[in-house]
């Protein structure tokens, strides 16, 4: 009977201390959050006030300005060639040239042709001033001053049909030397010294591309052609291309008149110098335009932007260190920054660490940034 008791008086304290600690525990479940009992330690950041461009960026392609054919206008074999392939030439520098033996020797009988009409028409005007003073003395009868006026038309029109034909054999001449008509980069070359050179649409001598300036043709998505419109009735349109870690600068030259309904895209183009052939034709580039410059913006971190049932807050960090939420509306995003509205410059927000964070703890500041 007194082990009985004794195991009874065993259990019955197990059952009590069990009992004291669901008490203890349930107690402290509901037990009201006391912020002020709970301190973290997070990374802050300062906003910052500062002029911010904003952009869009995508994706372009290097078009040259202009690509000329060359080709041959007349038949003949290739005398010699002036360039070498990929060289870089100006507008009017000799290409190569045409076995034009047989265009000189026409060219050089028309020359001839036409200093015998012009001393015919020379003898016939003397013969006109005879005749017109032999008229005025009575000597000779009005028609043989008419017969030596239309002796003198006949001459010299005969001059003037002689002298166009020069002009046009001058002309064949030139056909026979080939020279770039725009400056730019000489193309493979398809023809050698001896090459019989014919006109065709289908035999290519070489292209001239020019370089420098040169275009990049580029797609607007819809819901950036408003800003894009506006940005340009603004003034000029700064736009970059990014080649590996390189840049250039140009300005937007060119906005189609249409949509693409297939698409959704407008058709853009900016113009860049080129001068150190960073771009080159058929390259695929990222451009990016600025739109406007947003005076005096305040910005954060997007990582600090917290997302709440009122809407998008960040936690503010007060003197005593203690965190507030402040809301805030975006104006402008990208990947580094964020324009808030709805936040004063200089203020310490909560960068990293606001996940698990209430209004009214304590916090630690650690690794404070400045964008």
């Amino acid at each position: 009977m007194i082990i009985f008791r004794k195991i009874l008086n065993k259990e019955a304290i197990l059952v009590i201390i069990a009992v004291v600690i669901f008490l203890v525990w349930y107690i402290h479940k509901k037990k009201p959050f006391d912020p002020r009992m709970e301190s973290m330690t997070v990374q802050s950041e300062v906003a910052l006030q500062r002029d911010i461009p904003e952009v869009i960026s995508m994706s372009g392609f290097v078009t040259p300005k202009n690509t000329v054919d060359i080709r041959a206008q007349v038949t003949a074999l290739v005398k010699s060639v002036n360039v070498q392939e990929g060289q870089t030439v100006k507008a009017g520098q000799l290409l190569l040239t045409l076995d034009d033996r047989g265009a000189g020797a026409d060219a050089g009988k028309l020359a001839a042709l036409v200093v015998k009409d012009q001393a015919l028409l020379d003898d016939a005007r003397h013969t006109l001033i005879r005749n017109q003073e032999l008229r005025s003395k009575g000597f000779v009868a009005q028609s043989m001053v008419d017969s030596a006026q239309s002796a003198v038309d006949a001459a010299l029109a005969t001059l003037n049909a002689d002298r166009a034909g020069l002009v046009a054999g001058k002309v064949a001449v030139d056909y026979y030397q080939l020279t770039a008509p725009i400056s730019g980069r000489v193309g493979e070359i398809n023809v050698h010294i001896g090459s019989l050179v014919q006109p065709s649409a289908t035999q290519l001598i070489t292209t001239i591309t020019q370089i420098d300036p040169i275009d990049v043709v580029f797609n607007v998505p819809e819901k950036n052609v408003q800003q894009l419109l506006a940005a340009q009735r603004n003034g000029a349109v700064a736009v970059t291309a990014k080649i590996d870690k390189e840049n250039a600068e140009g300005r937007l030259t060119f906005v189609d008149n249409t949509i693409d309904a297939t698409t959704g895209n407008l058709k853009a183009k900016a113009l860049f110098n080129n001068k150190n052939a960073l771009l080159w034709p058929g390259g695929l580039v990222d451009i990016t335009l600025t739109l406007q410059i947003l005076k005096n913006a305040v910005t954060v971190s997007p990582r600090s932007i917290q997302v709440g049932p009122d809407g998008k807050f960040v936690y503010l960090i007060a003197e005593d260190k203690k965190v507030s939420t402040q809301p805030v509306s975006v104006e402008y995003l990208t990947s580094e920054l964020a324009v808030v509205n709805g936040l004063a410059a200089g203020s310490h927000i909560v960068l990293e660490g606001g996940q698990n964070l209430r209004a009214g703890m304590s916090v630690s500041e650690t690794n404070a940034e400045h964008l």
